[in-house]
């Protein structure tokens, strides 16, 4: 039954998922893909914030599906600290046993289940501790209930690690148009190659990397020959200042889905993951389509001959060539992959690192901002959309993320198979809260604890040499009513409080100097022969290359460890 719940996964485990799908789209399979180019957001708020003509399009509802409890002010009750240290196994279960009490009692003596979101690090520990009380005799001794989340905020970080170490080099400097080389041309010395220790200056100064990108882009492809010009390569509509929103809508989605054609979308690397898939198919229904034994078990193919073996490999077809003569077997090597079988047609291949570099770099830009962009419109399905791309950019980097992987990967079992359909629902969307009441300024749960973390942090450093648990544990509950009273304060005496909001400098004349320099450089124009030292034939997609099968067998493995229970990962 497991099993079968399993197989409902919405994310890729099967060959068969893909093709099915393939055909259910049919052979307009490419305008399916087109309507997915409409979730690329951040192309569409930069050219409408930094390109005057498309001003008309402004409008203050956004197009995303925000829900309305999602950005309902959070109510927080302060559980006090629990002076534990997780990295220590016995500490970890203690902080697990307190977290189950804390859970609901339901009407049958059972309980509730709720999320409790952390950091990879965090959620593998909790993880393996449940595994290893698995056998207990109660649900409370089995920590029954505890629904472990990755939080967002960490994922985040992750991501821009992930591109800054793909795209940021110190010794790039000379190398005009790299993240180093636009880092000194605007003076941004407070952004390093650590994402972990500087992400809000390095998520900042990405941000506006990104918006000089689409710029030259737009100006590219639509015809733009300054701010305020006109687009002369997609004309803008007459009277569309006064159209209606699905008209302005239409319009700027038509004209992001050009730069999204142009330098999001690389035509052979699609082409080549849909031919790997097909191929692996092949081989698949191969074995399949051969008679087994009761057990399961692959037969000798010599006539009269009872042996049989567990695998389709090597030794059996070393037994079967023992026999005289030996039977005729097909050969599962000349399986024809598409991409062999199709008339291939001859492609002068222009080698161009500063093409290919910033056309990756605006590929991973907007990945991450339109995860962000997800998490801060509270939209559950869009995020989880968001991790399918995360685990594959996990899974592609290899041994450096193999865990987070791991971990997007089961929260997709948690979704699709483990959870019942309530559990689910609550594991898409409970993902954020919101401080202000405001659609479009959540933040994600681990982020929010965090700063809960700071508030205490700071409370304990006034402690001075007076620091006690019990003092502690005081500060950490009284945390929402002294929260309350500062505002309160600050609010009475007209007091210009620094939290909240941060303020931002404009960036206008950094913008400038930025799309200035990537004109002069033509960078969304190929060059035969245009190289960078430090980013030699650096590719478009971080998964040209990546191995279609064994991620197959990567997802297959791990449902049967999660089915049968042998492994907590």
């Amino acid at each position: 039954a497991n099993m079968a719940r399993l197989a409902k996964l919405k994310l890729t485990c099967s060959n068969r998922a893909i093709l099915a799908k393939l055909e259910e789209l049919g052979e307009d399979h490419d305008i399916k893909l087109k309507k997915a180019k409409e979730t690329i957001t951040h192309g569409n708020k930069t050219m409408q914030a930094k390109v005057r003509t498309l001003e008309v399009l402004k409008s203050n509802n956004n197009a995303n599906a925000t829900c309305d409890t999602s950005s309902e002010k959070k109510v927080a009750v302060p559980l006090g600290v629990i002076f534990k240290n997780e990295n220590v196994n016995e500490d970890m279960l203690h902080i697990l046993k307190q977290f189950h009490s804390y859970l609901p009692r339901t009407s049958n003596d059972g309980y509730d289940s709720q999320l409790f979101a952390g950091d990879q690090l965090t959620v593998e520990r909790a993880i393996n501790v449940q595994a290893s009380v698995a056998n207990g005799y109660t649900q409370e001794d089995r920590l029954e209930g505890i629904n472990l989340q990755i939080g967002d905020w960490h994922a985040s970080v992750k991501l821009l690690t992930l591109i800054y170490n793909k795209f940021f080099s110190a010794k790039s400097d000379g190398e005009s148009c790299t993240i180093y080389s636009d880092r000194t041309l605007i003076n941004r010395r407070n952004v390093t190659g650590d994402p972990k220790a500087t992400y809000r200056p390095n998520r900042d100064f990405l941000r506006i990397i990104i918006e000089s990108r689409v710029i030259v882009a737009a100006s590219k492809v639509l015809g733009f020959e300054s701010k305020s010009g006109m687009p002369t390569k997609f004309p803008i509509p007459p009277n569309l200042d006064t159209a209606t929103k699905i008209q302005k809508l239409k319009y700027l989605m038509e004209a992001s889905a050009k730069i999204v054609d142009a330098y999001i979308f690389e035509d052979s690397s699609v082409n080549q993951i849909v031919d790997d898939v097909l191929t692996v198919q092949e081989r698949e229904n191969l074995v399949n389509t051969q008679q087994l034994t009761k057990d399961g078990r692959f037969p000798c193919r010599f006539q009269g001959c009872t042996k049989s073996f567990r695998y389709n490999g090597k030794s059996r077809r070393s037994h079967e060539m023992t026999h005289d003569p030996p039977p005729d077997i097909p050969d599962q090597l000349s399986v024809s992959s598409c991409s062999n079988s199709r008339p291939t047609i001859e492609k002068v291949e222009v080698k161009d690192d500063v093409f290919n570099y910033n056309c990756g770099l605006l590929t991973d830009g907007f990945l991450f901002f339109n995860f962000l962009d997800a998490i801060s419109e509270g939209d559950g399905m869009r995020i989880m959309r968001q991790y399918k791309y995360i685990m594959l950019y996990c899974k592609a980097d290899e041994s450096h993320s193999t865990k987070y992987a791991l971990e997007c990967l089961y929260q997709f079992f948690l979704v699709y198979a483990v959870l019942s359909p309530r559990d689910s629902e609550r594991f898409i969307w409970n993902r954020s809260v919101s401080n202000t009441c405001q659609k479009g300024s959540n933040i994600p749960l681990d982020l929010d604890v965090e700063h809960s973390n700071n508030f205490i942090k700071q409370g304990i450093k006034n402690l001075g040499p007076n620091v006690t648990e019990h003092a502690i544990s005081r500060i950490s509950r009284a945390e929402t009513a002294t929260t309350n009273i500062l505002d309160n304060l600050d609010e009475n005496i007209q007091r210009v409080s620094r939290s909240g909001r941060h303020t931002q400098s404009s960036d206008d004349k950094d913008l400038q100097q930025l799309v200035k320099k990537a004109l002069e450089v033509d960078i969304f124009t190929e060059h035969a022969q245009r190289s960078y030292k430090q980013f030699a034939d650096i590719k478009r997609d971080r998964l040209e290359n990546f191995d279609t099968s064994n991620l197959f067998k990567w997802i297959n493995t791990h449902k049967n460890n999660l089915v049968r229970g042998i492994r907590a990962r």
